[in-house]
């Protein structure tokens, strides 16, 4: 038979003073039993801070303190991670979309015979690059020619 374990839940709650009374409520409930399965003994408690049952080697949950809620004097005195950990924040920071590239390509529409598309597409799905790389080679070997 498994054992059934606290469990501290709150997503169902919203932002509201009835669901942060709440949120406090289950916090309490929570703490208590898990002092009370602390207090046993037959538990430890693993490098992430979760509780352990040390006969089954379950994981019983995380420690209360870490689940606790902050209070209203707690979430006021809290200061951006911009201005505690400058140097962290800016290392999260991403550009977003693809890097910029020194000669971005240029998108066109091109008119071909048919045959020819034909003979690109035959020969793999990389037809595209495989006509720019001709292309390529034609407008470098125009140039050395003087042309």
């Amino acid at each position: 038979m498994t054992k059934k374990w606290p469990s501290f839940v709150t997503k169902d709650l919203g932002d509201g003073p009835e669901d942060e009374a709440e949120m406090h409520r289950r916090w309490e409930t929570y703490n208590r039993e898990m002092q009370a399965i602390i207090s046993a003994g037959g538990v430890h408690r693993d490098a992430d801070g979760w509780w352990v049952d040390d006969a089954t080697g379950a994981l019983i949950g995380p420690d209360p303190e870490i689940e606790r809620p902050l209070t209203a004097q707690e979430l006021a005195g809290a200061k951006p991670l911009k201005d505690v950990l400058p140097d962290l924040y800016e290392s999260l920071q991403r550009a977003r979309g693809r890097p910029k590239v020194e000669k971005p390509k240029q998108a066109v529409t091109l008119r071909l015979d048919p045959d020819t598309l034909a003979f690109f597409k035959d020969n793999g799905p990389d037809w595209r690059s495989r006509m720019a790389e001709i292309l390529d080679h034609a407008r470098r070997t125009r140039k050395r020619a003087g042309g």
